[in-house]
């Protein structure tokens, strides 16, 4: 009985002191407990909306479009082909090169270095697809051909493994993604004697 009333009158005394407590305003302190952290495992504490910082450079769009540019494994027309869709690309990225004569090797290699209205670059200086002078170069190291037809469309042509342009082994991707070489691409009549199409060339 006597305990009974001990543990009544101990009640009502902290209840007693948390009424005062309240009316006075005074805050009760929140004690938050502290977690382990498991060995081996470093925690950063980042303000509210932070992302955490990584060290992982932006891969330009060329490093992720002409990945396998120049592949000895793939044949010659993929070159063309993956520089087409790196051109395409970086036109609709920037709408205003549209206002830009991009015709001659030289502005296409000037564009996607970053020289153009929004200073974008597309293609890193030491790239495979670039030579020590700033040209667009194939798989031979031998700067690109590029036709502008107009209307963004674009014939773009390779020498081919000997080295010149204009004659049989020359190689060109056209406007709708056909390609063309050989006799299909020279009539007979541009051939210098000694460059003539052989049989197997105009198969």
């Amino acid at each position: 009985m006597k305990r009974a009333i001990l543990i009544v009158l101990v009640l009502l005394l902290v209840l007693v002191l948390g009424i005062r407590a309240l009316r006075r305003g005074a805050s009760v302190p929140v004690v938050e407990p502290v977690l382990p952290t498991p060995a081996g495992i470093t925690v950063t504490e980042t303000s509210p909306g932070s992302s955490p910082s990584t060290n992982q450079p932006t891969k330009l769009l060329s490093e992720i479009i002409l990945r396998d540019y120049a592949n000895t494994n793939l044949p010659p027309q993929n070159d063309l082909t993956l520089m087409s869709h790196l051109m395409e690309n970086s036109l609709l990225l920037l709408k205003s090169a549209a206002n830009r004569s991009l015709s001659a090797n030289e502005d296409w290699a000037d564009f996607l270095r970053g020289q153009n209205a929004a200073h974008q670059r597309f293609l890193p200086d030491n790239h495979a697809a670039l030579n020590s002078k700033g040209q667009l170069v194939d798989r031979w190291s031998t700067p690109l051909f590029f036709h502008a037809l107009g209307g963004g469309r674009f014939e773009i042509r390779s020498a081919g493994p000997d080295k010149t342009l204009w004659t049989a082994d020359d190689l060109q991707r056209n406007a709708d993604g056909t390609f063309l070489r050989g006799s299909e691409l020279n009539p007979a009549s541009l051939f210098p004697p000694s460059s003539k199409p052989s049989a197997a060339a105009r198969r």
